[in-house]
């Protein structure tokens, strides 16, 4: 008798849970369901891609001052003699 008493007992419960999750699912496929869910995954995605953008820039900043203290300073002057270029008012020889 025990037995059946527990057995009774978990039936009622597992048919209880089933209730609610069925319930809970037709609610989410209603279309008012539907958009809410919608409209809370836009907004964490949102929030994803601004927290991702702003990590991403701070990176680059940190990035770009340790790039700026390990490389010494140059003009531009001296970037176009180092390529071979005739600097900015040179006058051609050649011409």
């Amino acid at each position: 008798m025990l037995r059946r008493c527990f057995w009774l007992a978990v039936g009622a419960g597992v048919g209880v849970w089933a209730v609610l999750k069925v319930q809970q699912t037709t609610a989410q496929l209603t279309p008012s369901g539907v958009v809410d869910g919608a409209v809370r995954h836009l907004s964490h995605l949102g929030n994803d891609l601004a927290t991702a953008l702003a990590e991403g820039q701070r990176t680059k900043r940190l990035t770009e001052a340790e790039l700026r203290q390990a490389v010494p300073a140059r003009s531009a002057i001296d970037v176009v003699e180092h390529r071979g270029l005739p600097a900015l008012g040179a006058v051609d020889a050649r011409a």
